[in-house]
């Protein structure tokens, strides 16, 4: 039987979600370790997305098959739960159909990044927040934004060691929020490239630092060209919010 259900989790003490041989603590390979403990099973688990070192979740959705019905789904999610370390949790377990693939399956994914933008730095922020000490101009971030909804070629907002072709990518939503010292970024896309939206919003707070025209991110756009774009953002102010399916 397939089975599906909704992850949490603060990434700052893995080196991803990938299971890596020797390198650090993974996501999968926890969560993988707990399932086949609860469900007396070796369980092999797949998630919508691949999220990088220091990078959290809100709404990661995995699937595994398990030879057998879970009679008991409350039970059992309360067993996987006591066992996970306190940087994970588990949600929305439930049933799956047989050929349902968390990755290829999506049609919508949402990331958020969060930025404190105040002169000093919160203890609570720390883990969950890049610490930008300039007053961003968001109006300026805000326009700069709007270039990057429709269809484009995102070949200058992906990791420099990792280029993937083609890298044309359906764009939904690129939003700039402003709550008092918090500033949040929201992209929805059908799909990213590796390391994008960090190198989106690292180009966003250039352009709010007065460093960089708001022009420079439709420019970045058609130039194709990451060595000109700014310095990727680091990783601990990245969510996975939510995936999407049909």
């Amino acid at each position: 039987m397939r089975w599906r259900a909704v992850v949490a989790y603060d990434g700052t003490g893995f080196v991803g979600w990938q299971t890596q041989s020797g390198n650090g603590r993974t996501v999968q390979e926890e969560l993988e370790g707990c399932l086949s403990t609860v469900l007396r099973e070796e369980i092999r688990v797949e998630a919508a997305g691949r999220t990088d070192t220091g990078v959290h979740a809100r709404g990661q959705v995995i699937a595994f098959d398990h030879a057998e019905s879970i009679e008991d789904v409350p039970r059992a999610l309360h067993s996987i739960n006591s066992i996970l370390s306190s940087e994970i949790r588990v949600y929305e377990f439930r049933q799956a159909d047989p050929d349902f693939d968390p990755r290829r399956h999506a049609v919508r994914r949402t990331y958020r990044y969060r930025i404190w933008n105040a002169p000093f730095s919160s203890p609570f922020e720390v883990r969950t927040s890049w610490h930008v000490r300039e007053l961003l101009e968001i109006d300026s971030m805000r326009e700069a934004a709007r270039a990057l909804p429709g269809r484009h070629d995102f070949f200058s907002f992906q990791t420099a060691d990792n280029i993937v072709r083609p890298s044309v990518r359906e764009l939904m939503v690129a939003e700039v929020h402003r709550e008092l010292s918090l500033v949040e970024v929201e992209i929805t896309a059908n799909a990213f490239c590796r390391g994008m939206v960090r190198n989106l919003v690292g180009q966003l707070v250039e352009i709010g630092r007065g460093r960089a025209p708001v022009s420079s991110m439709a420019g970045q756009l058609a130039e194709r060209d990451r060595s000109h774009a700014a310095p990727a953002a680091p990783p601990q102010g990245l969510f996975l919010e939510r995936v999407d399916y049909s």
